[in-house]
């Protein structure tokens, strides 16, 4: 979820893309997983700077709750999720 939110705090500079990892044989591989939510009343969306006419606001702004209620809602199709709220 947190690249998805990346995405439209940057207003689509840095793009989600679905996680892969490669396995080698030879060694061992470590995960490390962290989380970041914010309270429900944050609002997603990119700074001013990063909005322009050449450059409009590709996202709505949105709340983690509306994000979070969404995403839920669609058996965690975080790629799609982040769609419904393109301006």
């Amino acid at each position: 979820m947190a690249i998805s939110k990346l995405q439209a705090l940057s207003n689509g500079r840095y793009k989600s893309v679905w996680h892969r990892a490669v396995v080698n044989s030879e060694k061992e591989r470590m995960s490390i997983a962290s989380f970041l939510c914010p309270c429900n009343c944050a609002i997603i969306s990119p700074p001013e700077k990063l909005i322009s006419e050449a450059s409009p606001a590709m996202y709505r702004s949105y709340t983690y709750e509306e994000y979070y209620k969404k995403f839920w809602s669609r058996n965690l199709d975080d790629e799609h999720c982040l769609e419904l709220f393109r301006s």
